[in-house]
């Protein structure tokens, strides 16, 4: 392979985070090499220049990210992504100029392949990556390498692992639930979009969502998932009263809460430390303005926001659920709602899914 090379051999002992970067541009690699260079906490150990290069690096290598570009000669990025789930399970960010905001195809197309996430090079110039995107991915690497979920081996969703039985407390009895509060972060639209995917067209209660995902990137995975839903998918409206049969997600760069009418309400970003939108905020406001009659659900996600939503959840009664950590991509948020106390029942997504139509029933 005389266009790929190892540069470090692998040892368990290293604490920087191993990245392998997967690009045929001579140019865009050295920049991308030139700019981890500057990152004291991250060590390029391997680069390639083609997906198929890329497999067959990955089991000696054993990187803890590979950021892989799309378009390449040979194997692309996204045969690439479906191979490495299948053969070597990864951490995947792509970076490519084929996933801006508006290329919603793509951009789903890899995350349900098994990416984690995407980001986009900047278009009309021969400059490479900028300080700004530099930024994100440096940003997203280690956002992903320092989640609890990838101290161990990095779990996938599995026909075997979607058939486990977690504990399951069954605690509402069906069309007693008046909503559904589901929170996402990072591995989320897959998985959303397996279990919306999964409740029919006349569902008994309204589905209230907070997905955190790039800003300019909520639209395109709307229409995506709604290709393979019954239900209507739909930005939520301030002062709208959310209705049965309908998931409705927070737009971007707004806080989204119910008030006690049970309408929705925008908030601003306050605090920079905070997501916005909020999943905690959310569950929250869920719990204050409609108590029992709901259930929370936590999916995969870095970090913490919901964990503590969750909590209150369960406080005011609500049946709550967190994904279990063989079926999360990332069990930051879900492992930290279970730690919390928060979650009644631990299930793998295609439980989760049965369980929502269990709790809720049709119209």
């Amino acid at each position: 392979m005389p266009n790929s090379m190892i540069i470090t051999p692998y040892t368990h002992e290293s604490r920087r985070i191993r990245v392998m970067l997967v690009e045929d541009s001579a140019t865009e690699l050295y920049l991308l090499q030139k700019m981890f260079s500057g990152a004291p906490d991250i060590e390029v150990i391997a680069t390639a220049r083609n997906g198929r290069e890329a497999l067959e690096l990955l089991p000696s290598v054993q990187p803890d990210i590979v950021c892989t570009d799309y378009h390449m000669p040979v194997m692309d990025g996204l045969e690439f992504i479906i191979r490495a789930m299948k053969e070597h399970p990864c951490a995947i960010l792509v970076l490519s100029a084929w996933v801006q905001p508006t290329q919603k195809d793509n951009i789903f197309r890899l995350l349900s392949a098994g990416a984690l996430d995407v980001l986009a090079k900047p278009l009309g110039t021969t400059e490479g990556i900028g300080h700004k995107e530099g930024a994100l991915l440096l940003d997203a690497i280690r956002g992903i390498a320092r989640s609890p979920a990838l101290t161990g081996k990095l779990t996938r969703p599995t026909p075997a692992r979607l058939n486990a039985v977690g504990p399951t407390v069954v605690t509402r009895s069906v069309k007693q639930v008046k909503l559904v509060a589901l929170g996402a972060s990072t591995g989320g639209p897959q998985i959303l979009q397996r279990i919306l995917s999964q409740l029919p067209g006349d569902y008994a209660a309204p589905i209230v969502c907070i997905q955190h995902i790039s800003e300019g990137f909520l639209d395109g995975m709307i229409s995506w998932m709604q290709s393979s839903c019954k239900v209507r998918l739909e930005l939520a409206q301030a002062g709208v009263t959310p209705r049965a049969g309908h998931v409705y997600f927070a737009p971007d760069g707004h806080h989204l809460t119910l008030n006690a009418y049970g309408r929705f309400t925008f908030g601003e970003r306050l605090n920079p430390d905070v997501h916005c939108p909020s999943i905690d905020q959310l569950f929250k406001s869920v719990a204050k303005n409609c108590g029992a009659s709901t259930v929370g659900v936590l999916l995969s996600g870095m970090g913490h926001d919901g964990a503590k939503g969750l909590k209150s959840m369960f406080d005011a009664g609500a049946t709550t659920i967190a994904q279990d950590e063989a079926t999360s991509i990332i069990f930051g948020m879900p492992g930290t709602a279970i730690e919390l106390g928060a979650a009644k029942n631990v299930l793998p997504t295609d439980e989760i899914a049965a369980m929502l139509v269990r709790l809720v029933g049709s119209t």
